[in-house]
């Protein structure tokens, strides 16, 4: 695999598993009659912890596929082609 297609690779897992670990933890803020925000908005939504989990999950995917392609376990090309 060539570095552009590791990277290209990379942000297509890395987008579902983000969106995949948005919803874990989810507390929704208590309901009062002086709401400034959406009723859905959570308590304390973790961004940053779930965009680094999503960052090294997708990276040990991405390891794994380079490692299998380097070794010629298996190739997405071999799917394409």
């Amino acid at each position: 695999m060539s570095v552009l297609e590791i990277i290209i690779f990379f942000l297509v897992v890395w987008w579902p598993v983000f969106f995949i670990l948005l919803p874990i933890g989810y507390e929704q803020l208590p309901q009062s009659k002086n709401f400034k925000f959406a009723k859905s908005a959570p308590k304390k939504p973790n961004v940053l912890i779930k965009f680094i989990f999503a960052s090294v999950f997708s990276l040990i995917i991405t390891l794994t596929f380079w490692i299998m392609s380097y070794l010629n376990i298996f190739s997405l090309k071999s799917l394409i082609l």
